[in-house]
């Protein structure tokens, strides 16, 4: 049976078309690119505005249209909703992709008899990395590619259950959205905050090598490169770090605590 492929992240999407190829199957796919796991998706299935507003402050100087990107994810979803194919969602165990999941789910209500996926886990990794956290992206094509055969329906329970959650982690539009215990969890800022500053250094670091020791350190967050530097930045105005350097480019700064802000905690 032909599919239309559903994954989260143009490194996922290249792999499992990797995958593809080599199970010679010509089945489309669709990428959706979002992190879903942080920043406000309060508006993210109307306007798109706070949400493409919120990246425009991650990534403040890149060329990335991300209100035209809001836009593409709405009409992808769309067009899922007016094709008859069947659908498989390819998730790992992350919040991004878990939250994926459930508003792909949500979209394609009205067409619950299509909808397959395929849940990847961390004893299927060849590096397991990040805890217990998973991502399609971390997957080979090959192993990919052994689970087209194992693409199963979603059962309307279940069904019911991801598109509930989706609207609940919406209405609630944390600063942050966490998977632990198999459950999307709601948390702050201040959540990463903390772990930043628990491994910020007292001497000047390259910023690239601080943020990538926090990356995998946030329990239930798979974070980005361009999240953590951002939350960086924010600590940098409100005086609990230091920055030296172009404070726009990771590789061209270095970060460390700020003495004075330790010395009157």
């Amino acid at each position: 049976m032909q599919y239309i492929h559903v994954v989260n992240g143009d490194v996922a999407g290249n792999t499992l078309r990797q995958a593809l190829a080599q199970a010679a199957r010509p089945d489309p796919v669709v990428v959706l690119r979002d992190d879903l796991a942080v920043g406000p998706i309060a508006d993210i299935d109307s306007t798109g505005l706070i949400r493409s507003g919120f990246w425009q402050r991650v990534a403040p100087h890149t060329d990335i249209d991300f209100a035209a990107e809001m836009r593409q994810a709405l009409d992808q979803l769309q067009q899922l909703r007016r094709d008859d194919m069947e659908v498989a969602i390819w998730h790992g165990q992350s919040a991004s992709d878990q939250l994926m999941l459930r508003r792909v789910v949500f979209h394609l209500y009205q067409a619950p008899q299509r909808i397959n996926e395929v849940a990847m886990d961390l004893r299927e990794l060849e590096a397991p990395t990040h805890g217990s956290l998973t991502a399609i992206g971390m997957y080979p094509a090959a192993r990919l590619a052994r689970r087209f055969s194992t693409i199963a329906p979603v059962s309307v329970l279940r069904l019911g259950r991801l598109g509930y959650e989706w609207q609940q982690n919406v209405k609630e539009n944390a600063d942050v959205r966490l998977w632990k215990g198999n459950t999307l969890v709601p948390a702050a800022y201040h959540n990463v905050d903390d772990v930043i500053l628990e491994r910020a250094p007292e001497d000047w670091t390259p910023a690239a090598q601080v943020v990538s020791s926090v990356m995998g350190a946030i329990e239930g967050l798979l974070a980005s490169d361009w999240f953590v530097f951002w939350r960086c930045r924010e600590l940098v105005s409100t005086g609990q770090l230091e920055l030296r350097g172009d404070p726009q480019s990771l590789e061209s700064c270095a970060i460390r605590r700020n003495p004075l802000a330790a010395s009157t905690d």
